[in-house]
């Protein structure tokens, strides 16, 4: 790797770390360059913003997200079912760990002006999972587990069901606050979009699970938590900047 790319990196893993740390809002560029002890001109040789930065972090993250479904994609499985299970499943969006980049996206990209960055992430998506939900299907055609007369616009069509499903989940986190509607919401909605893609496979009831119930509800609580959290440490920062002025 190139130094230039080495240092593009360097910034790009800094303030992922910052954003995460004091949000995407509260972080400058000045706080990552001290960070770092890097000069403003080599920060704006690499971007051009604050937000091209963000939008270099979730490309990075999306691709990572393919090579991870391209890696699940690769091994042994005895049902096709399973292997589609496991691409589907295998987006680090909804693992356990990746509460921080979750929370991070609902702050900025999930917001009335982000639809850009959520586009373009969906779209680099798309184009590194689309060859293998269809190598999938069409295998899965041949054993008799899937039925599509179509097998790439079937592929297509579960990824935008697939992409819709997050941004269903990302658009509930970003507004609800009580705990018991969040998982409540979640799971009808998982359960909904299971059976659609069941439905343009011609798969049987149940056999489509698409992502982990428990482990999409333990992350979408913790995010709920952390925003929590975060306010109630802004509110205590509020009183006391307003006990020492008065």
């Amino acid at each position: 790797m190139k130094k230039g790319d080495l240092r593009r990196n360097e910034v790009i893993e800094t303030a992922e770390k910052l954003f995460y740390t004091n949000g995407y809002e509260k972080t400058s560029i000045q706080d990552i360059l001290d960070t770092m002890h890097f000069s403003k001109g080599g920060f704006y040789h690499h971007f051009d913003s604050k937000l091209s930065l963000l939008e270099a972090i979730c490309e990075q993250r999306t691709e990572e997200m393919c090579e991870t479904s391209a890696a699940v994609a690769g091994k042994t499985y005895k049902h096709v079912t399973d292997r589609l299970n496991a691409i589907l499943g295998s987006s680090a969006l909804w693992k356990t760990g990746s509460e921080s980049f979750v929370g991070l996206l609902i702050g900025v990209a999930y917001r009335e002006d982000g639809a850009l960055m959520r586009e373009k992430m969906k779209n680099a998506q798309f184009r590194g999972m689309l060859p293998l939900i269809e190598k999938t299907i069409q295998d899965g055609c041949k054993s008799g587990e899937f039925y599509a007369s179509d097998q790439k616009a079937a592929a297509e069509l579960i990824l935008r069901l697939y992409m819709q499903f997050t941004d269903d989940i990302a658009f509930l986190l970003a507004v609800e606050e009580d705990e018991a509607v969040m998982t409540d919401t979640m799971i009808r909605k998982l359960w909904v979009y299971r059976g659609a893609i069941e439905r343009v496979l011609i798969a049987p009831l149940g056999s489509i699970v698409l992502f982990d119930a428990d482990e999409l509800c333990a992350l979408g609580t913790e995010i709920l938590r952390g925003r929590a959290r975060q306010q109630a440490a802004g509110d205590a920062v509020k009183t006391d900047t307003a006990n020492s002025d008065s």
